[in-house]
């Protein structure tokens, strides 16, 4: 399970060195594959090879025409290219995702449970001042149970 936010640096060949603290959480891939993709373009998202494949069954079940379904494959897949890490703990992340997101140089990789999101540190800051966690956010979440 991946938590928490780490700053790091896209170099100058457009690859994330991947925090030490995430690489030790993150699921062990075959051949240390995994998909970097965004399903809106504001940041990248750095998937394990088996977890996207979970995700892409789910898309695969009917209705595989859903509108929704059809418009996230749309974002995966343009953003989308699977990617090796090398043994220093680098991925290389696509151009069309680094500029559309605005990421390289130092940036910030957040945990997100099963995968990671790197974002340009100013824009994540101004998504969450803008659409901050509510009163009737809190109480949809303890309607949850958290």
């Amino acid at each position: 399970m991946l938590w928490g936010s780490c700053p790091a640096r896209i170099d100058d060949k457009f690859r994330l060195k991947i925090p030490a603290k995430f690489r030790r959480e993150l699921p062990e891939t075959e051949d240390n594959s995994y998909f970097v993709t965004s399903d809106d373009g504001k940041c990248a998202q750095i998937y394990p090879v088996s977890v996207w494949e979970q995700i892409a069954q789910k898309l695969q079940a009917p209705p595989r025409m859903d509108p929704a379904k059809l418009k996230l494959l749309k974002f995966t897949s343009y953003y989308g290219m699977l990617a090796q890490m090398d043994p220093q703990g680098r991925i290389l992340i696509p151009q069309s995702l680094r500029e559309d997101a605005r990421i390289s140089g130092d940036v910030i990789v957040m945990a997100k449970n099963d995968h990671l999101e790197v974002w340009n540190d100013e824009v994540i800051r101004q998504i969450m001042k803008e659409d901050p966690l509510t009163n009737l956010d809190r109480e949809r979440l303890a309607e949850q149970g958290i």
